[in-house]
């Protein structure tokens, strides 16, 4: 009997552990007069943010965690999404930036604005936010933002190495991660048309202002050799490495690599990196 209750203890508690990954009081911050704490699993999901729900579901969500704070007569909430990949975090992250007033301020991959701060860390997205937008709600909103990334643990997001050229380096701060349709409408709409048809691909999508010049430059792995081919086909694009291709008012560049993979361009490029990415 007594090794049952221990059994049953040990059950109990490690099922409390797995509902409850993250954890503010009043002390973590100098006026905090009240903290809710609320956990949404897959079902759950769907109430607490409505039509939402799919785009994180799509990505692989797995536990939300939401803290509803006040302090110093403002409120304040706080989201951190479990995700299922540092990938998944990223993606998520990278197609909700938008007009950041500072970013990588805790951490590499976060953005502040008046009334909100995000960020990647690990395998969790994390959404802080405040009601009045002022510069004291700013600062609560980063002190409970640090409090809340010093529990997660930081596993680095793989950016591929195609990125990495000197011409792009400067631009990889507004680089986007998506996996499927909802993450298409929702993080690159000038894209959306063309991955209408797709299914099972990882697209990294980078957006690139230099010298006047704009283009869009991906890394799309896809899953099997016949999703690539029907991509191609669906666009109207040919498998002619390098060179300029017209599709509507629009100009693409591409390149077929390994593993059923493709690097694709929108706009005029520069020749520096042309070369880079043929020889990628």
């Amino acid at each position: 009997m007594k090794n049952l209750v221990v059994l049953i203890f040990i059950l109990l508690t490690t099922g409390s552990f797995a509902q409850q990954p993250f954890v503010l009081v009043d002390d973590d911050i100098p006026g905090i007069t009240s903290i809710n704490t609320r956990f949404f699993d897959n079902d759950g999901l769907w109430g607490y943010i409505n039509g939402g729900a799919d785009l994180y579901l799509e990505y692989g969500f797995e536990q939300l965690t939401v803290f509803d704070i006040k302090a110093g007569g403002i409120d304040y909430k706080a989201d951190l999404y479990k995700m299922v990949s540092p990938e998944a975090a990223f993606g998520i992250y990278s197609i909700s930036r938008f007009k950041c007033k500072e970013s990588a301020i805790l951490t590499a991959e976060d953005c502040l604005t008046p009334y909100q701060y995000i960020a990647a860390q690990g395998e969790v997205y994390i959404s802080v936010s405040n009601s009045t937008g002022s510069a004291e709600a700013q600062q609560t909103t980063i002190e409970i933002a640090r409090k809340l990334l010093a529990q997660i643990e930081s596993h680095a997001v793989a950016k591929p190495d195609v990125f990495s050229h000197e011409l792009l380096a400067p631009h990889t701060s507004g680089l986007k991660y998506i996996t499927g349709q909802l993450g298409m409408q929702n993080g690159f709409v000038p894209w959306e048309p063309l991955f209408q048809e797709s299914k099972n691909y990882k697209a990294w999508i980078l957006p690139v202002k230099q010298d006047g010049n704009v283009f869009n430059l991906a890394l799309v792995d896809f899953s099997d050799s016949t999703q690539l081919n029907t991509f191609l086909q669906k666009n109207g694009l040919k498998a002619t490495n390098g060179k300029n291709q017209a599709v509507g008012n629009k100009v693409f560049t591409l390149f077929i690599k390994g593993n059923n993979s493709l690097v694709l361009a929108d706009g005029i490029i520069p020749d520096s990196l042309l070369n880079f990415l043929e020889s990628f």
